[in-house]
């Protein structure tokens, strides 16, 4: 596990540092952009996410765990990338004929006030796509290189940063808001080609057309592997972007509400930080042990992600929730209710998170049919929800949706990985991480707020949030410290009053 720690807690810093210039984003973004743009600009970017991952056709996971089939050096690695790569590519291609046809099809479902910014920006929606598409794929394969935290650089980091100066060009006049939107989608080609030189440095990266080199019998493995994870993929993405993307046509505020519903959006993702950081270098271990039949280190490296997942994630989680108020306060107008649907969407995201690392070992076993036929009823279950809660109670009935269906999907999963794999992710350091949370909630909650009314509304709110998340971080610390919930995080500790540095 010691590679994985170390390229989780590399990735955790960077996904941390692109998570307070997301902060940055959101609210530059709620200050100098009306809502109803500020929404049109987040749901481009919500279905253009879902259908990347519809167009992905499931390759990425194939990309993910088949690569460790072919080692460098083999033929067939890189007629894999090719196939990984190309086939999504020239799909987004073939589609955008049938997209223009459906222009007019698809305005009408939006409400009357936002259609003319459907229609003005239209065709920024494939390319959009498109770019997702490459962009996933490439981070997948450095991914399977132990290169997540470049990925994870370019992404949380550089993208934000550059999105940073867009805003304030915008809010300076210096550009237009085509300009805004169309320089926001194409700054994507930047990762994307750093990404491409990065695996070119990589051993065995390259292009392949002798398809020859793959048996039939290995087509037909990596279709069926690639067949199931599209339709699980498709299924999973649908229930975490059929809120975002059907909010505006429920509900009669149409992007105004996608513009508040955004803002607690963001702040959820917070809370998946640790996931994302983790998960890549997981899944690739697991794959690898999986190949190599070593169930002794399969149920280990379950066993201690989980557990670190569940550590960081309840840190963040005390983070913000006692740093809402601060959230509100810094907001403009209209912004009121993101307190109260993060806490809803936070009850969904908490029980995804706290069972641990499901997903991934289901994807890499012969179990990965799972997910799909669990998540394809709830997908039902989760748009007749939409459509009745949607209309009558806005984003909070989207929130609720939401948090309903996760909580039923992760039972099902956790319930199933336990009866089939005789694995789950909670002990006696679970408890350990809850108490550690518990007290640390309590020191960031009760901590006075001493500079209240006094001086600049902004200085204050930030210096607030500075101080109240060193008291949790702090108090969290030497409860973890005391209570040793993580071999990994104690081994971590060690190393480093040994060595003297952090990695």
């Amino acid at each position: 596990m010691g590679i994985v720690v170390r390229q989780s807690i590399k990735t955790s810093l960077v996904i941390l540092t692109g998570a307070l210039l997301g902060t940055l984003t959101i609210w530059l973004s709620t200050r100098y952009i009306a809502r109803q743009p500020l929404g049109f600009t987040g749901n481009l970017t919500y279905n253009s996410v879902l259908a990347s991952q519809i167009a992905i056709l499931g390759l990425n996971a194939t990309l993910a765990v088949f690569i460790h089939n072919y080692p460098p050096g083999d033929a067939r690695r890189k007629l894999l990338i090719t196939l990984c790569l190309g086939l999504p590519v020239l799909l987004c291609l073939i589609a955008f004929g049938p997209f223009l046809l459906l222009k007019p099809w698809i305005l009408r479902h939006f409400q009357q006030a936002d259609q003319w910014y459907m229609a003005r920006y239209y065709l920024l929606m494939p390319v959009y796509t498109l770019l997702f598409v490459v962009q996933i794929l490439m981070e997948q394969y450095l991914g399977t290189q132990m290169k997540v935290a470049i990925a994870a650089f370019m992404r949380e980091v550089v993208l934000r940063a550059c999105i940073i100066v867009f805003i304030l060009l915008f809010a300076g006049g210096y550009i237009s808001f085509d300009a805004f939107v169309a320089a926001s989608v194409l700054v994507y080609l930047v990762p994307i080609a750093i990404y491409l030189v990065i695996a070119y440095r990589t051993e065995g990266f390259g292009f392949s057309l002798d398809l020859k080199s793959i048996s039939p019998k290995e087509y037909k493995e990596l279709w069926h592997f690639s067949w199931f994870h599209f339709l699980l993929a498709m299924s999973i993405n649908l229930m975490s972007y059929l809120d975002s993307v059907a909010l505006p046509l429920y509900d009669h505020t149409g992007f105004v509400a996608v513009a508040v519903y955004r803002v607690p959006i963001f702040l959820v993702s917070f809370l998946q930080i640790p996931n994302k950081a983790i998960l890549s270098p997981v899944v690739t271990v697991l794959s690898q042990a999986v190949a190599q039949n070593d169930n002794e280190k399969i149920k280990d490296v379950f066993a201690r992600s989980s557990i670190n997942i569940l550590v960081a994630t309840v840190f963040m989680a005390v983070i913000i929730i006692c740093n809402l108020s601060n959230a509100i306060a810094i907001l403009p107008p209209g912004y009121e209710q993101i307190g109260t649907i993060f806490l809803i969407l936070f009850i969904g995201r908490i029980v995804d998170l706290s069972t641990g690392v499901n997903d991934a070992i289901l994807s890499v076993t012969k179990h990965y049919k799972f997910s799909f036929y669990v998540s394809a009823l709830l997908i039902v279950l989760l748009f007749g929800l939409i459509k009745w809660l949607v209309p009558a109670y806005g984003v909070y009935g989207a929130a609720w949706a939401t948090s309903i269906t996760l909580i039923l999907f992760n039972i099902a999963k956790y319930l199933y990985v336990w009866k089939k794999l005789d694995m789950q992710p909670f002990s006696v350091n679970t408890l350990r991480v809850l108490l550690g949370g518990s007290v640390a909630i309590a020191a960031g909650y009760f901590f006075p707020h001493l500079l209240a009314g006094k001086g600049h509304m902004y200085i204050f709110t930030f210096i607030d949030v500075a101080l109240r998340s060193t008291i949790i971080a702090v108090t969290y610390l030497l409860m973890l410290y005391w209570l040793k919930p993580s071999p990994d995080l104690s081994e971590y500790i060690a190393s480093i009053k040994k060595n003297k540095r952090l990695f």
